[in-house]
């Protein structure tokens, strides 16, 4: 028998997805494909400053998505992931308006 951990988590959506390869000094990171639509949700955590920024993040890759050209680096990239990674990585984000716990506040 092993002990065994169970993290609660809320829902989880997939973002993208990362690799890395192994080199003679560790794992680097060789690429990472993000998804076509990416929630705001998700962009806020890329920002210092969310209310001030001008919310350009994942502007090119919808780009990417949008285009032919685009999509074809996109899935030569997978072809790449699929020869050369060592370790795949998921990146996901919660959800956190799909609970219902109130947020913890600094003024509370």
């Amino acid at each position: 028998e092993e002990a065994v951990t169970i993290f609660e988590t809320p829902p989880l959506v997939a973002v993208g997805v990362g690799g890395y390869i192994e080199t003679p000094r560790g794992m680097m990171t060789f690429k990472t494909v993000f998804s076509h639509h990416i929630s705001d949700e998700c962009k806020m955590r890329f920002y210092k400053n969310w209310y001030r920024s001008k919310k350009k993040a994942n502007t090119r890759t919808a780009q990417k998505w949008a285009d032919e050209d685009g999509k074809k680096s996109i899935e030569a990239n997978f072809a790449k992931m699929a020869k050369y990674f060592t370790v795949n990585m998921l990146l996901c984000h919660t959800q956190h308006k799909l609970i219902n716990l109130q947020e913890k506040k600094a003024h509370n």
